[in-house]
């Protein structure tokens, strides 16, 4: 099974506007999302071996691609993905930090760890980077149970089910890939 994820966002400001959701965002599949780039021009992935990895997950998960390619046509939003250098966490994981700009802009920064599956990581936490693009609450959702949203530590993260839950998903898509040679 796969280990458990250790995930955050960090938010400089909250969203206002509450919105529910189920365990994962209910995406439309259409012909556009499938020819993402595979690198758009306002995400910045710091390392070859990352970019390798999205490349196959953009090959072999379609639950990835949406939310990729809805990323990149997302003109107020800027993501870095670097690999974390520190030790301890998030070496064994992954954190999205996520600030908004006076402007209005969104800045999202990824660390991956060097532990853990990559495919999951990655995936869920650009889960992470959708949910503040629906303008998610995750505060008040965390304040409510049975919401699917739990914060942890006193540094405002947040862990979700909908994040986990896209996390496995994508990787399973890239397994099954794997296992059928067409990687």
């Amino acid at each position: 099974m796969l280990p458990v994820l250790v995930a955050a966002i960090i938010l400089a400001q909250p969203p206002q506007q509450l919105i529910s959701f189920d365990s994962v965002f209910p995406y439309t599949d259409d012909a556009s999302d499938a020819a993402a780039p595979v690198e758009p021009m306002n995400v910045l992935i710091r390392e070859e071996s990352v970019r390798a990895t999205v490349a196959a997950m953009l090959r072999a998960s379609p639950t990835f691609r949406r939310p990729w390619a809805r990323i990149g046509r997302t003109s107020d939003l800027r993501v870095v993905v670097t690999r974390s250098l520190m030790g301890g966490w998030p070496a064994a994981g992954a954190v999205t930090r996520i600030t908004r700009t006076a402007a209005g802009r969104v800045l999202a920064h990824v660390e991956i760890g060097h532990a853990g599956d990559q495919i999951t990581l990655l995936a869920h936490e650009f889960e992470h980077i959708l949910e503040q693009l629906d303008d998610v609450d995750l505060a008040a959702m965390a304040a409510r149970s049975g919401t699917g949203v739990r914060q942890f530590g006193h540094a405002q993260g947040f862990e979700t089910e909908r994040a986990i839950a896209v996390g496995r998903q994508v990787s399973g898509e890239v397994l099954r890939r794997r296992g059928r040679r067409e990687f």
